[in-house]
């Protein structure tokens, strides 16, 4: 007795679930095609609506900029444009990794062929630009290191620019040499015993 009841709540549930599936599937289909009531026309790679102020659907855009692709020759640029939406890539190194207060030290940054501008800061505030230097096919730039840096060890921010505004940021590490450090320590700490 108690096997058929657990039976018949079983049965009960799945019938349900069901209705509760086919109801959802039913609002889906209604709602589908609603969309596709909307009258929807392709010129010259634009798509215009009958309802301009609602978004459209993202399977008809899907359809709708397959088909543009298929059949515009602006599909081509905008798929162009697409591509050059990402932002450049760049490869930076300095002349020297160890260093002393006050040498100058040059940065050289190779970039891929959209890079447009390429900027150096360091952690002081200090910003300036790379030049493209045509023959070596790099950006180039010269660095002071500060007389009293403040770490043994410090970074530069080498940033390249695309004409798209997008950018990439790579580090120049450069360690300053300990004797030298503790010759600016003890050259600062001079005047103040005296």
């Amino acid at each position: 007795m108690k096997n058929e009841r657990v039976g018949r709540d079983q049965l009960a549930a799945l019938g349900v679930t069901v209705i509760v599936a086919s109801l959802a599937v039913g609002f889906l289909a209604i709602g589908c095609g609603q969309q596709q009531s909307e009258t929807a026309t392709t010129e010259t790679g634009t798509i215009q609506s009958a309802d301009a102020g609602k978004a459209p659907v993202a399977a008809n855009t899907a359809a709708s900029a397959t088909g543009i692709k298929e059949t515009t020759p602006q599909a081509g640029r905008a798929a162009d444009a697409a591509g050059d939406s990402m932002p450049p890539d760049v490869l930076a190194k300095a002349s020297a990794d160890y260093v002393t207060p006050g040498e100058i030290v040059e940065i050289t940054a190779q970039g891929t062929p959209d890079v447009v501008e390429v900027i150096l800061k360091d952690g002081g505030g200090k910003t300036q630009p790379l030049h493209y230097d045509q023959a070596a096919a790099a950006w180039r730039a010269r660095y002071r290191v500060p007389l009293h840096p403040a770490t043994e060890r410090f970074g530069l921010s080498v940033t390249a620019k695309n004409a798209q505004k997008l950018q990439q940021r790579v580090w120049v590490f450069l360690q300053v040499r300990e004797a030298a450090v503790g010759e600016a320590a003890g050259t600062a700490a001079e005047p103040d015993s005296q």
